[in-house]
């Protein structure tokens, strides 16, 4: 019952409502005959409605219809009696065909068509009781009428005048607009949730079909890459809403990903590795293939001259995921055998807790003062936020022992170190007094660093680490 009254709230055009409204206490008060009656008076409305709103669209094939809806309205306002009853007699006609019409528009699918045509067929018995053979009454009971009701609420009623083809089409200018901007909220609103099922599938599909395969888009002007990436995030969104349809979507584009070029199976891994349901989709025989990539990629990482692609850099960022790692064994394996240049640009795209495990070898690793800044700013400060008392002793350790690769820049990451790791509480302090108290030729350069902490200064004759 209760959700019947709320579908009532969603119905979308507010002249079409009271209609509904009438229907829903006919049908709570026991009158099912005249809640049937007024469930079809709301759909004819509802349609004339969405085919008039489509033909002020420019929609060729809203025309005929509003037309004659025109035409009898301002037949059947007229004074001329006769004149009112071709009116009458030409809405009738519209009444016929209105089914058809909005099957044709999209606006209803066939099988939604077919439970609408028995609410027209029940509404004729209902209102003309004689119809039936043998002279016997019409008697739908209540449950028969709540039946129709909540079909015409559920194909129609509560959606927009929007038609699977041009909802699709007005998601692929929307995603590939200059100006896109990611709002779930509003993305699954108007694309998901206030769209009948069958566009809300096409829409999905053809999400699916540029995130998987990433497809060029010459027309949108936009790079294939770029309209891909948009779309894989789109798919997220509505995975929150229907992860088994955003699977379907996507199996339906395995076959042909297996068929690309390594280049592009790549970014689909990439692009849509932290999506379940991708992984879902996924057949085997693809799964092995993208682990042998991955140990490619790792063989290759091994290098510090070597250049890895954005879409590389991706695929080994999903290493963060615990499922994938016990998965794809390649993935972690490739990841720990990286050049350290290479791991920190990792880390740097999506900073995660699973990385400060890392952070103290790649302190240590560092040679250069160069690759000691690159390491500080891309992998040790964004994952600050995630370390724990031990793992900073560890880093800081790490950090002092490899001195020579920091020098007199050391001060001024340690400070924003310092400040990053502030969730740790009163105990932080006590770390890093205990650096200090150990840190080698304190004169020079940790006392400036202690007056920036606001940590009491040791004496001056602190004793190097042993």
């Amino acid at each position: 019952m209760i959700d019947l009254e709320e579908r009532l709230t969603r119905i979308h055009n507010p002249d079409v409502r009271p209609l509904a409204q009438d229907a829903y206490r006919s049908y709570t008060t026991g009158i099912p005959r005249a809640a049937i009656v007024l469930t079809w008076t709301a759909v004819c409305a509802d349609v004339i409605a969405k085919v008039q709103a489509l033909n002020d669209d420019g929609e060729p094939d809203a025309r005929a219809l509003a037309e004659k809806v025109e035409e009898a309205q301002t037949l059947a306002g007229d004074s001329d009696e006769k004149t009112r009853r071709s009116g009458v007699a030409k809405m009738l006609e519209v009444e016929r065909e209105i089914l058809d019409t909005a099957l044709k528009l999209e606006l209803i699918d066939s099988s939604q068509h077919v439970q609408l045509d028995r609410l027209r067929e029940d509404r004729h018995q209902s209102a003309h009781p004689s119809l039936r053979p043998l002279g016997e009454l019409y008697q739908p009971t209540s449950e028969y009428a709540r039946a129709h009701l909540v079909a015409a609420l559920d194909a129609l009623l509560i959606h927009p005048p929007s038609q699977g083809r041009k909802v699709r089409e007005s998601f692929a200018a929307a995603v590939a607009a200059p100006g896109f901007v990611l709002h779930p909220a509003h993305l699954t609103h108007t694309y998901f949730d206030r769209v009948r099922p069958a566009a809300r599938k096409h829409v999905v599909e053809f999400a699916a079909k540029f995130a998987v395969l990433q497809l060029d888009a010459a027309d949108t002007g936009l790079p294939a890459d770029q309209l891909a990436d948009r779309m894989a995030n789109c798919l997220g969104c509505f995975a929150e809403r229907d992860t088994a349809l955003v699977e379907q979507a996507m199996a339906k584009q395995m076959t042909k990903l297996g068929n690309a070029v390594p280049a592009v199976q790549l970014a689909a891994v990439g692009r849509l590795g932290d999506l379940p349901a991708f992984w879902k989709a996924v057949p085997e025989s693809l799964r092995g293939l993208f682990e042998s990539q991955i140990e490619q990629i790792g063989s290759k990482g091994e290098r510090a001259a070597a250049s890895l692609s954005g879409a590389e850099i991706k695929v080994l960022g999903l290493v963060t995921h615990p499922e994938l790692r016990q998965a794809m064994t390649a993935l972690e394996k490739a990841f720990a055998g990286l050049h350290y240049s290479h791991r920190a640009d990792v880390i740097s795209r999506r900073p995660d807790a699973y990385y400060t495990q890392h952070l103290a070898d790649l302190l240590t690793a560092v040679r250069s003062f160069d690759d000691g800044e690159f390491v500080a700013k891309m992998a040790v400060l964004p994952c600050a936020a995630f370390l724990d008392l031990a793992t900073l002793k560890t880093i800081l350790r790490a950090w002092w022992d490899n001195i020579e690769c920091w020098g007199k820049r050391m001060p001024g990451y340690l400070e924003t170190l310092y400040q990053a790791t502030a969730h740790l509480g009163p105990e932080r302090d006590v770390v890093w007094r205990a650096y200090l108290e150990e840190s080698r030729d304190y004169e020079r350069t940790y006392r400036d660093l202690a007056r920036r902490l606001s940590l009491p200064e040791p004496p001056a004759s602190a004793a190097a680490p042993s």
